[in-house]
């Protein structure tokens, strides 16, 4: 039972549980301090264990606590989900030095695949002219052939001519 008494030398957090604001998760000590639990009671201001809450934390803290809580939250869970999906090989990550070997057999399916992809040839070129190799070479003919190639096997022959010097 939450009582002022108890919550004066055991009392660590509140928040809210539910998106609806009706129960409240109250986080206390043991009496040893050795270990933490929680206990859930309704949002009433009538009832006798929130009032007792409400004399170590104000509901403008409360909904401040819940807060901060669901934004922690929020950003423990992306952190595992983005966690997860770089170790599966599900998306890159941005450091060029860290790519799993699993990444090139992707790049060459893609490439070889669905040749004449407008769409896939558009944006393999924006990618190839942001390379410095490419985007601040002198080879200005290499660069219109870049910009006309049709394919994305041309777009790669073409790219890899400038950055030789060709």
């Amino acid at each position: 039972m939450i009582t002022e008494e108890y919550l004066k030398d055991n009392f660590l957090t509140a928040y809210f549980v539910d998106n609806e604001r009706m129960n409240i998760e109250i986080q206390t000590t043991t009496e040893d301090k050795k270990s933490v639990f929680t206990t859930i009671i309704p949002f009433k201001e009538e009832n006798p264990q929130y009032q007792a809450l409400n004399k170590f934390m104000s509901l403008d803290q409360l909904h401040e606590s819940t807060h901060e809580k669901n934004k922690t939250q929020h950003q423990l869970y992306k952190e595992q989900a983005m966690k997860f999906v770089k170790e599966s090989g599900l998306v890159l990550d941005e450091d060029i030095h860290k790519l799993d070997t699993k990444f090139y057999p992707a790049v060459i399916k893609s490439l070889l695949r669905d040749v004449d992809n407008v769409d896939h040839n558009f944006a393999l070129k924006l990618a190839l002219f942001e390379e410095k190799s490419i985007s601040e070479s002198d080879d200005i003919e290499g660069k219109k052939k870049l910009r006309q190639a049709k394919n994305k096997i041309d777009t790669i022959i073409t790219a890899l001519n400038i950055i030789k010097g060709k």
